[in-house]
């Protein structure tokens, strides 16, 4: 049984730390990678605001062994000598398709957490002919193309207050917003930890332009020909009535219960359950 774990361990070292594998670059920053596993599909993870590709080690142990799956660090948020002009939805979307391309990827099924959903969406539509499925985690819930003046005023404030004082700000903001009553302590201590470590400028330079994603996210739904699957945590709606408003290619929900913003590391289990069945119907979808 050890010889077999450590086998197993073996074959799922990050390829990215093997000599000789491609390096991505894009706008002269390198985009940092995991990739393990075989095969002709390969599942391609984006996490989401200012968390990391580690928070997908229990999907990569999980489906490593039935398809190639690589998971990005989005440019940025771990890199505390990166510049770049702007930390828009536009760009994430673009280092997105530079990893499809350096890393020859076809076939390849796009897994947004959260952010990671409308970069997804840019990425699919950038290139089409390399991406055969879409899923969601935990966001699409509310799609509309503008907000209410008293919205904006809201998000206006909120960004001030956070380029006031970044770190005081974030953490109860995070706490009352990412997570319920129960979620677990250390859970909640992870992604505020993390919160915290993401430089302010590339945090609030990233979360601006997605506030204010809103109208091209609705536009570009409309544009997209493929289902999208969502794993969404019911413990906040999803407007199913708005997104058959703006869905092109369609939609459906699959939820997940008592988790909050976070289920691949809350219930992983649970999760790569779920996950796999959208993986068969997206596979259903193509034949």
């Amino acid at each position: 049984m050890l010889t077999a774990i450590f086998l197993f361990s073996l074959l799922a070292i990050p390829r990215a730390q093997e000599a000789g594998h491609p390096f991505i670059e894009r706008d002269g920053i390198t985009i940092e990678y995991s990739d393990c596993g075989e095969g002709p599909v390969t599942l391609l993870f984006v996490h989401g605001w200012n968390i990391n590709k580690e928070y997908w080690e229990a999907q990569m142990d999980y489906f490593c062994p039935k398809y190639r799956v690589v998971a990005i660090n989005l440019p940025g948020f771990w890199q505390p000598e990166a510049e770049r002009e702007a930390w828009t939805v536009e760009a994430f979307g673009k280092d997105v398709v530079q990893a499809m391309e350096t890393l020859e990827l076809e076939k390849v099924i796009l897994i947004g957490h959260s952010m990671g959903g409308d970069i997804i969406l840019e990425a699919a539509l950038e290139a089409p002919e390399r991406v055969i499925g879409l899923v969601g985690i935990d966001n699409f819930k509310d799609p509309r193309p503008e907000y209410s003046p008293e919205e904006e005023e809201g998000f206006r404030q909120f960004l001030a207050a956070l380029r006031e004082d970044y770190p005081n700000v974030i953490a109860p903001m995070a706490e009352a917003q990412l997570f319920q009553p129960d979620t677990d302590p250390a859970i909640k201590k992870r992604v505020m930890d993390d919160f915290r470590a993401v430089r302010p400028e590339v945090a609030i330079g990233s979360i601006e332009p997605l506030i204010f994603y809103a109208r091209k996210e609705t536009e570009q739904l409309q544009r997209l020909d493929k289902k999208l699957y969502l794993i969404n945590c019911d413990n906040t709606p999803t407007d199913e009535e708005a997104l058959k408003r703006f869905c092109g290619g369609g939609f459906e929900v699959i939820p997940i219960h008592a988790t909050s913003h976070y289920p691949m590391i809350e219930k992983p289990e649970e999760f790569n359950v779920k996950l796999e069945l959208a993986l068969e119907r997206i596979r259903t979808d193509g034949k």
